[in-house]
């Protein structure tokens, strides 16, 4: 995804603690408590309408949007949350936009070889 020819959401995330940025491309040693994760999505369809974040196991929870709404635009988002067992975790992210495009399981081929519209995901090891 990314590219202009592409319709569907996307996103990514980074997480974010008191003291720590942790890039969303690599493993994070994360410390256990309060967690900010933060991040970018973008549709060349429509607006974001919103993203979704799970850890581990847990249900799916809503980001809150940062800043306005709007087509072919980034849109900042960010989930503030409880961590509060060690070891590793596994963080997912999907969007979805406007147009009712959400982020696929896996990713959807395509003829020119380009996308990443898969739901983004990143591993942490928390202590």
């Amino acid at each position: 995804m990314g590219s202009r020819r592409h319709n569907g959401a996307r996103t990514g995330p980074a997480a974010t603690g008191p003291v720590n940025h942790h890039r969303a491309d690599r493993a994070a040693d994360v410390a256990v408590g309060e967690l900010v994760i933060r991040g970018v999505a973008w549709s060349g369809a429509a607006p974001i309408k919103g993203v979704d974040i799970r850890i581990g196991d847990r249900p799916w929870q809503q980001a809150r949007l940062v800043g306005d709404r709007q087509r072919h635009r980034w849109q900042w988002w960010e989930l503030l949350t409880h961590l509060d067992e060690p070891g590793p975790a596994t963080i997912r992210a999907r969007a979805t936009d406007l147009a009712g495009h959400t982020q696929p399981a896996q990713p959807r081929r395509n003829r020119l070889g380009y996308g990443g519209d898969a739901i983004h995901t990143v591993q942490l090891q928390l202590r």
